[in-house]
């Protein structure tokens, strides 16, 4: 059971962030296409891309005087409401909720697609996506223990490819994954590269044709231990999916 205390449950969960995909919908019931975002006298539509218990990203279709008016309430609070679908009741459940608007970014490639960065003045314990942030950090935390090697057939299986790119500093080598779980991958350099020095990294991959680029730390002897991350979750998950399902087609002993 999560604590009811809401900042029982930011201290807990502020860390984690969670991809609004269509998983996290059925999940939560979430009404992502009744989010609404009240500046001013405006109403703005928007939907969103990320969410966490402090701070969240939206998507809105925005032109470029729309972009230089809204970009003038960055200061004072405003009104997001959330829509959530409660059969219980046969009804919804709206949360009005007090936000800051953080900065207004234009996405590139997409024409008047911008990202809104929110950040919540408060956040109640009865959030439906709560729970979700809770159950996926248990997931990090399950999915921790047991390295897993990657090998040629699993990566085809999942989609990764195997353009894998480590960043420290100034310095990028290409690198292959040779083991992990969600708190490690183990690394080797490829072409004879010179190890970059320990501290912040990056590590840059391509996961089912998207890019997925992994804040973290480089630690002795080649381990990168990236930051939580939903989508290097989903990764690892993939990936024991399809351990799991190689098991069970292999055949018994004398069959």
């Amino acid at each position: 059971m999560l604590p009811r205390d809401p900042q029982t449950i930011r201290a807990k969960l502020a860390q984690t962030v969670l991809k609004v995909d269509s998983f996290f919908l059925r999940r939560t019931g979430f009404l992502a296409a009744q989010t609404i975002l009240k500046l001013g006298e405006y109403n703005l539509n928007c939907v969103p891309a990320t969410l966490g218990l402090d701070e969240a990203r939206f998507l809105a279709v925005l032109t470029s005087a729309e972009i230089a008016l809204f970009s003038k309430y960055t200061t004072g609070l405003h009104i997001l409401i959330l829509t959530f679908d409660d059969p219980d009741n046969k009804d919804i459940a709206r949360f009005p909720l007090r936000v800051g608007l953080v900065a207004i970014e234009p996405v590139p490639n997409r024409k008047n697609v911008c990202l809104l960065h929110l950040r919540f003045k408060s956040t109640p314990a009865e959030f439906a996506y709560s729970e979700e942030l809770e159950a996926r950090q248990q997931s990090w935390e399950k999915l921790g223990d047991t390295l897993r090697e990657l090998t040629p057939a699993l990566a085809l299986e999942i989609g990764s490819g195997y353009g894998f790119v480590l960043s420290t500093g100034d310095t990028r080598v290409s690198v292959e994954i040779l083991r992990f779980h969600t708190k490690e991958i183990h690394l080797r350099w490829m072409d004879q590269a010179v190890p970059p020095e320990e501290g912040p990294s990056q590590l840059r991959m391509a996961f089912q044709g998207i890019p997925l680029v992994l804040e973290g730390t480089l630690t002795p002897g080649g381990v990168f231990r990236p930051d939580f991350h939903p989508d290097w979750l989903t990764f690892v998950e993939e990936c024991e999916f399809h351990a799991k399902l190689r098991g069970r087609a292999r055949p018994k002993d004398g069959s």
